[in-house]
């Protein structure tokens, strides 16, 4: 009885009535989730009536449906190609069959991405057909992508360019205001980086990693005061993440209040999971306070430490024998200068 409903139901939407079993038939197993078969029944239906499109749109979006997003983009430039009005009306009607909107942009968006990665030019067509959408949302997404393309080509104007017209045709996209913040902060425009990353915590403030990136932002142009403030902030919005450990001990260090720079530095090597040269950075920092506040056997014992843990880039070596240089004890400090030297030689 509820799949001869179904089929009613169906029936009601596309006017199935004046339409072929075939199409009919394809209709209902795309209604019921099973889009090969619906394939199937479309390509039946192309065999008899090869001039009309709707089989043809419908092969398109059974492909959508089953992720082939490649076949979905081939199907559907076919039907255009054979005639776009009626292609337009037969993705309306396949949009009330499945309760959805915007396919044209759904199957455009996504085998652009699917495309991209083995020819980033045909991507880039593909992502710029999805721009045809009366969605302002939906537009600005494909703006997005298409600067996440030309970005990862090297084409940083023309990307700039891309999230710019993001943010222009619809202003609650968080995405091109991070991604410029990001870009801005590459080409140490720190003032430009921290208008998109404010924008953008504007339009979402629950974007967390945004209040790290603000703290990078003020730590880059040397405003250590406000990159303490900013890092501190996010330490209660995101949690202990390393990073921002890191960033705080930088900045203390650049401030001289050593005791709170160890105190991060500290926090960072407690923390599972750090990136080995992140790691190796925090030693080498937490080393050298140690060695400005006069602390030289701890700092040896810190050294000893990363060497250890097989993270040291020779840097340690020097530590080591700085430290132990300052103690007074000069064989010993040779000795590590020694290590130092031979380390570099075989980097």
């Amino acid at each position: 009885m509820n799949k001869l409903l179904k089929f009613f139901t169906a029936a009601f939407i596309l006017g199935i009535s004046c339409k072929g079993p075939e199409i009919t038939g394809g209709n209902i197993h795309l209604q019921e989730g099973r889009p090969d078969r619906a394939i199937e029944q479309y390509k039946k239906s192309i065999e008899k009536e090869p001039n009309n499109t709707t089989p043809v749109v419908g092969v398109s979006v059974a492909s959508y449906m089953k992720k082939a997003y490649k076949d979905a983009v081939l199907y559907l430039e076919k039907a255009i190609d054979m005639d776009k009005e009626k292609t337009e009306k037969d993705l309306r009607d396949y949009e009330k069959l499945l309760n959805t909107k915007y396919l044209k942009w759904q199957i455009y968006y996504n085998g652009a991405v699917e495309n991209y990665n083995e020819n980033p030019n045909k991507g880039i067509e593909l992502a710029k057909k999805s721009l045809d959408v009366s969605d302002p949302e939906k537009v600005s997404l494909s703006y997005c992508l298409l600067g996440r393309m030309v970005l990862n080509m090297g084409k940083v104007d023309e990307a700039e360019k891309y999230y710019e017209e993001a943010i222009k045709v619809y202003k609650n996209n968080v995405e091109p205001y991070i991604y410029l913040g990001r870009y801005y902060l590459t080409t140490k425009e720190t003032e430009k980086a921290l208008k998109y990353f404010n924008e953008a915590l504007k339009v979402d403030s629950t974007k967390v990693e945004v209040y790290e990136l603000i703290g990078q932002a003020y730590l880059l142009k040397k405003d250590y005061k406000g990159a303490i403030k900013s890092l501190e902030g996010a330490l209660k919005v995101i949690g202990e993440k390393p990073t921002i450990f890191y960033n705080l001990m930088v900045a203390h260090y650049e401030s001289e209040n050593y005791d709170e720079g160890i105190k991060n530095g500290k926090k960072v090597i407690e923390k599972g999971g750090v990136d080995p040269t992140v790691l190796n950075n925090t030693y080498n920092l937490i080393g050298q306070m140690y060695i400005k506040k006069n602390e030289y056997k701890e700092a040896i014992n810190l050294m000893k430490e990363c060497i250890d843990k097989g993270i040291n880039d020779c840097n340690a070596y020097s530590l080591m024998a700085q430290a132990y240089y300052k103690l007074g004890q000069i064989k010993e400090s040779s000795l590590w200068s020694k290590k130092w030297e031979e380390c570099e030689k075989n980097k």
